[in-house]
């Protein structure tokens, strides 16, 4: 299958399975703990009917949205994803790039393989997702480096005091930096 004949998430997945080393595959498909939190989200998204709302005009349609004070083109945007360039050479400049081009927001992680200085850059509004570290001092840097580079929104993750025990990634053999 080639990406032009994807026409939906299980079309990409597929792709996914068959184009990505089995390691970095499992560690974007998969969740820690048995999965159960992915499983159950995944079937409450299942649960939702999108139901069109018919013979309204369409003339003037606006899907635009302000999250954390910024207007946004979208109602959705591109949530913080660790280690990019696992999956995509260009990792996290390609995500700004889209971002950019449809003008809503891009989250960038703590764990990017991007600089933040140069995904600061970037002129569409960013958020950081930001891991608290036991070094006071690798913290500090961290959030200087984040303020410096002008992004709009800090995300605190708070539900990492330690890695998630990710079976696939064991099975698999795949690491992360700490």
């Amino acid at each position: 299958m080639r990406l032009k004949h994807c026409n939906n998430f299980h079309d990409f997945r597929k792709l996914a399975k068959k184009r990505l080393p089995s390691p970095i595959f499992h560690y974007i498909d998969g969740a820690a703990e048995d999965e159960t939190t992915h499983q159950r989200n995944t079937s409450a998204y299942n649960d939702v009917d999108l139901v069109p709302n018919v013979l309204r005009g369409v003339e003037n349609v606006d899907l635009s949205t302000t999250i954390f004070g910024k207007k946004i083109d979208l109602p959705f945007y591109c949530s913080p994803t660790a280690l990019q360039r696992l999956f995509h050479y260009d990792g996290e400049r390609a995500v700004g790039r889209a971002a950019k081009k449809f003008n809503t927001m891009f989250g960038v992680s703590t764990i990017a393989t991007v600089p933040v200085e140069e995904l600061g850059a970037i002129d569409t509004p960013k958020m950081f997702q930001f891991y608290y570290h036991k070094d006071h001092g690798i913290n500090s840097a961290v959030l200087e480096k984040v303020k410096a580079s002008n992004y709009d929104v800090l995300a605190l993750t708070v539900d990492t005091i330690t890695s998630g025990n990710r079976e696939r990634d064991l099975r698999t053999g795949f690491t992360s930096p700490p």
